[in-house]
């Protein structure tokens, strides 16, 4: 493999990371930080709340467009802050 093409990626992935991008997983999962997420959330797509078994951070937001779920973990106090609303209410998996 040319050394080009890895110094490319690795610029790719730097790019990413000051974009937002905290991770990208299996199954086209992709770990982004909040703000990044409430800026997709102007965009055309599925959204989901998850809650997860986690004190510290017990709820997951997932937004789905083209094949990518991007995923942000939320404090109980920063949903509400962002989302507001009665969060029970708005989980729809466990």
């Amino acid at each position: 493999m040319d050394i080009s093409v890895i110094e490319n990626s690795i610029q790719a992935v730097q790019l990413a990371e000051e974009k937002g991008v905290l991770g990208v997983y299996l199954d086209n999962k992709v770990h982004v930080r909040h703000q990044l997420l409430e800026e997709l959330l102007n965009e055309e797509g599925d959204l989901e709340v998850v809650k997860r078994d986690d004190w510290e951070y017990p709820l997951q937001v997932e937004f789905t467009k083209n094949g990518f779920t991007y995923i942000s973990l939320y404090t109980a106090r920063e949903f509400k802050n962002i989302f507001g609303g009665n969060i029970d209410e708005l989980i729809t998996s466990n």
